[in-house]
Protein backbone atom coordinates (compact mmCIF):
# COMPACT_ATOMS: atom_id res chain seq x y z
CA UNK A 1 0.00 0.00 0.00
CA UNK A 2 1.31 3.62 -1.13
CA UNK A 3 2.46 5.88 1.68
CA UNK A 4 0.75 8.78 0.04
CA UNK A 5 -2.57 6.92 1.17
CA UNK A 6 -3.81 7.76 4.28
CA UNK A 7 -5.75 5.09 6.44
CA UNK A 8 -8.86 5.47 8.41
CA UNK A 9 -11.07 3.33 10.78
CA UNK A 10 -13.28 1.48 9.67
CA UNK A 11 -16.22 3.58 12.50
CA UNK A 12 -15.03 6.57 10.83
CA UNK A 13 -15.83 6.06 7.29
CA UNK A 14 -19.31 6.22 5.60
CA UNK A 15 -19.60 2.48 6.24
CA UNK A 16 -22.50 0.63 7.41
CA UNK A 17 -21.69 -2.56 9.51
CA UNK A 18 -24.59 -4.82 10.45
CA UNK A 19 -24.93 -7.41 12.74
CA UNK A 20 -27.15 -10.94 11.67
CA UNK A 21 -30.04 -11.17 14.17
CA UNK A 22 -29.17 -12.58 17.00
CA UNK A 23 -32.83 -12.26 19.13
CA UNK A 24 -35.19 -14.53 20.09
CA UNK A 25 -36.23 -15.20 16.38
CA UNK A 26 -33.30 -16.33 15.28
CA UNK A 27 -33.97 -19.68 13.08
CA UNK A 28 -33.16 -22.92 15.10
CA UNK A 29 -31.93 -25.83 13.09
CA UNK A 30 -35.37 -27.77 12.49
CA UNK A 31 -35.73 -24.39 10.87
CA UNK A 32 -33.58 -24.72 8.17
CA UNK A 33 -34.78 -26.11 5.45
CA UNK A 34 -33.27 -27.58 1.87
CA UNK A 35 -35.75 -25.01 0.31
CA UNK A 36 -37.77 -22.05 0.79
CA UNK A 37 -38.50 -18.02 0.08
CA UNK A 38 -35.03 -16.82 1.98
CA UNK A 39 -31.63 -18.12 1.36
CA UNK A 40 -30.14 -18.13 4.66
CA UNK A 41 -26.06 -18.10 4.74
CA UNK A 42 -24.17 -20.97 6.31
CA UNK A 43 -20.25 -20.68 6.89
CA UNK A 44 -19.78 -22.75 3.95
CA UNK A 45 -21.29 -20.47 1.65
CA UNK A 46 -18.27 -17.02 2.08
CA UNK A 47 -15.17 -18.40 1.66
CA UNK A 48 -11.99 -16.95 0.51
CA UNK A 49 -12.66 -16.99 -3.08
CA UNK A 50 -15.86 -15.42 -2.52
CA UNK A 51 -19.35 -16.93 -2.47
CA UNK A 52 -20.22 -20.40 -2.94
CA UNK A 53 -24.06 -21.84 -3.20
CA UNK A 54 -23.11 -25.44 -3.67
CA UNK A 55 -25.34 -26.13 -1.03
CA UNK A 56 -27.76 -24.04 0.61
CA UNK A 57 -30.09 -23.54 3.50
CA UNK A 58 -33.48 -21.87 3.76
CA UNK A 59 -36.26 -20.36 5.60
CA UNK A 60 -39.43 -19.85 4.90
CA UNK A 61 -40.97 -16.33 3.96
CA UNK A 62 -43.00 -16.07 7.57
CA UNK A 63 -39.58 -16.72 9.33
CA UNK A 64 -37.78 -14.34 7.10
CA UNK A 65 -40.51 -11.54 8.21
CA UNK A 66 -40.42 -11.15 11.56
CA UNK A 67 -36.11 -10.89 11.53
CA UNK A 68 -34.82 -7.70 12.04
CA UNK A 69 -31.18 -7.33 10.43
CA UNK A 70 -29.17 -9.55 8.70
CA UNK A 71 -30.75 -9.43 5.31
CA UNK A 72 -28.79 -8.18 2.37
CA UNK A 73 -28.87 -5.89 -0.37
CA UNK A 74 -27.11 -5.52 -3.58
CA UNK A 75 -23.45 -4.23 -3.17
CA UNK A 76 -23.08 -5.46 0.52
CA UNK A 77 -20.00 -7.07 1.07
CA UNK A 78 -20.26 -10.19 3.64
CA UNK A 79 -17.24 -11.29 6.26
CA UNK A 80 -17.13 -14.27 8.32
CA UNK A 81 -16.48 -13.30 12.42
CA UNK A 82 -16.38 -16.80 14.20
CA UNK A 83 -14.49 -19.91 13.49
CA UNK A 84 -13.17 -19.23 9.95
CA UNK A 85 -12.34 -15.58 10.40
CA UNK A 86 -12.37 -13.23 7.44
CA UNK A 87 -13.10 -14.99 4.52
CA UNK A 88 -15.52 -12.21 2.59
CA UNK A 89 -17.82 -12.07 -0.14
CA UNK A 90 -19.37 -9.58 -2.45
CA UNK A 91 -23.16 -9.88 -3.20
CA UNK A 92 -23.25 -8.50 -6.54
CA UNK A 93 -26.05 -8.27 -8.98
CA UNK A 94 -25.15 -11.23 -11.19
CA UNK A 95 -26.03 -13.18 -7.39
CA UNK A 96 -29.28 -14.82 -8.86
CA UNK A 97 -30.74 -14.80 -5.40
CA UNK A 98 -32.77 -11.90 -4.52
CA UNK A 99 -33.28 -12.74 -0.69
CA UNK A 100 -30.42 -13.58 1.19
CA UNK A 101 -29.36 -13.16 5.30
CA UNK A 102 -26.47 -13.47 7.16
CA UNK A 103 -26.15 -15.61 10.11
CA UNK A 104 -24.80 -14.57 13.29
CA UNK A 105 -21.27 -15.49 12.60
CA UNK A 106 -21.25 -12.66 10.39
CA UNK A 107 -20.82 -9.22 9.34
CA UNK A 108 -22.63 -6.94 5.96
CA UNK A 109 -20.26 -3.86 5.24
CA UNK A 110 -22.31 -1.85 3.35
CA UNK A 111 -20.86 1.55 2.11
CA UNK A 112 -22.46 4.61 0.26
CA UNK A 113 -21.62 6.17 -3.06
CA UNK A 114 -18.62 7.81 -1.52
CA UNK A 115 -16.65 4.72 -1.56
CA UNK A 116 -16.11 2.09 -4.27
CA UNK A 117 -17.92 -1.16 -2.79
CA UNK A 118 -15.61 -2.72 -5.42
CA UNK A 119 -12.29 -1.11 -4.03
CA UNK A 120 -13.78 -2.00 -0.51
CA UNK A 121 -14.02 -5.76 -1.20
CA UNK A 122 -10.61 -6.09 -2.33
CA UNK A 123 -9.00 -4.48 0.33
CA UNK A 124 -10.79 -6.40 2.90
CA UNK A 125 -9.97 -9.66 1.41
CA UNK A 126 -6.35 -8.87 0.92
CA UNK A 127 -3.80 -10.30 2.56
CA UNK A 128 -2.87 -7.21 4.08
CA UNK A 129 -5.98 -6.96 5.64
CA UNK A 130 -5.90 -10.94 7.29
CA UNK A 131 -2.71 -10.15 9.13
CA UNK A 132 -4.67 -7.28 10.67
CA UNK A 133 -7.16 -9.66 11.36
CA UNK A 134 -5.08 -11.89 13.06
CA UNK A 135 -4.30 -9.00 15.71
CA UNK A 136 -7.54 -7.88 16.20
CA UNK A 137 -9.37 -11.35 16.82
CA UNK A 138 -10.15 -13.19 20.28
CA UNK A 139 -10.52 -16.79 20.99
CA UNK A 140 -8.79 -19.66 20.75
CA UNK A 141 -10.86 -22.63 20.89
CA UNK A 142 -13.10 -20.56 18.44
CA UNK A 143 -11.61 -17.22 16.83
CA UNK A 144 -13.54 -14.56 16.73
CA UNK A 145 -13.78 -11.20 14.98
CA UNK A 146 -16.14 -9.12 17.41
CA UNK A 147 -18.06 -6.01 15.75
CA UNK A 148 -16.32 -3.61 18.03
CA UNK A 149 -12.86 -4.76 17.48
CA UNK A 150 -13.71 -4.96 13.45
CA UNK A 151 -15.17 -1.00 13.89
CA UNK A 152 -11.43 -0.42 14.84
CA UNK A 153 -9.69 -1.61 12.05
CA UNK A 154 -8.03 0.77 9.69
CA UNK A 155 -7.72 0.83 5.95
CA UNK A 156 -5.66 2.36 3.11
CA UNK A 157 -8.53 5.32 1.00
CA UNK A 158 -7.15 6.65 -1.67
CA UNK A 159 -9.47 9.40 -3.53
CA UNK A 160 -12.42 7.72 -5.17
CA UNK A 161 -11.55 7.67 -8.59
CA UNK A 162 -8.17 5.94 -7.91
CA UNK A 163 -10.51 3.46 -5.55
CA UNK A 164 -12.61 2.86 -8.79
CA UNK A 165 -9.64 2.42 -11.01
CA UNK A 166 -7.53 -0.17 -8.80
CA UNK A 167 -10.91 -1.90 -8.18
CA UNK A 168 -11.32 -2.30 -12.47
CA UNK A 169 -8.00 -3.71 -12.31
CA UNK A 170 -8.30 -6.43 -9.91
CA UNK A 171 -11.84 -7.15 -11.27
CA UNK A 172 -10.43 -7.68 -14.75
CA UNK A 173 -7.72 -10.19 -13.61
CA UNK A 174 -10.32 -11.97 -11.19
CA UNK A 175 -12.56 -12.41 -14.15
CA UNK A 176 -9.08 -13.62 -16.15
CA UNK A 177 -8.60 -16.09 -12.79
CA UNK A 178 -12.17 -16.95 -13.10
CA UNK A 179 -11.80 -17.71 -16.68
CA UNK A 180 -8.81 -19.97 -16.90
CA UNK A 181 -10.17 -21.57 -14.09
CA UNK A 182 -13.00 -22.90 -15.84
CA UNK A 183 -11.29 -23.92 -19.10
CA UNK A 184 -8.92 -26.07 -16.75
CA UNK A 185 -11.71 -27.79 -15.55
CA UNK A 186 -13.29 -28.21 -18.30
CA UNK A 187 -9.83 -29.83 -20.00
CA UNK A 188 -9.66 -31.97 -16.48
CA UNK A 189 -13.57 -32.77 -17.28
CA UNK A 190 -12.60 -33.90 -20.91
CA UNK A 191 -9.27 -36.10 -19.64
CA UNK A 192 -11.53 -38.02 -17.49
CA UNK A 193 -13.84 -38.60 -19.85
CA UNK A 194 -11.13 -39.95 -22.71
CA UNK A 195 -9.27 -42.01 -19.89
CA UNK A 196 -13.09 -43.60 -18.90
CA UNK A 197 -13.56 -44.15 -22.71
CA UNK A 198 -10.31 -45.76 -23.44
CA UNK A 199 -9.35 -47.49 -20.15
CA UNK A 200 -12.79 -48.31 -18.75
CA UNK A 201 -15.12 -48.77 -21.40
CA UNK A 202 -12.42 -50.28 -23.69
CA UNK A 203 -13.52 -47.90 -26.68
CA UNK A 204 -11.06 -47.85 -30.28
CA UNK A 205 -9.24 -44.81 -30.37
CA UNK A 206 -9.07 -43.40 -34.11
CA UNK A 207 -10.59 -46.69 -34.64
CA UNK A 208 -7.68 -49.08 -32.84
CA UNK A 209 -7.22 -49.69 -29.39
CA UNK A 210 -4.49 -47.45 -27.76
Amino acid sequence: MTSNWKEYKIEDLNIQVIDGDRGKNYPNKQELLNSGDCLFLSAQNVTKKGFNFSETQWITKEKDSILRNGKLSYGDIVITTRGTVGNVALYSNDIKYTDVRINSGMLIVRCDETLSNKYLYFVLSSDFFAKKILLMQSGTAQPQLPKSHFLKMSIPLPPLETQQKIAKVLSAIDDKIELNNSINNNLEQQAQAIFKSWFVDFEPFGGTMP
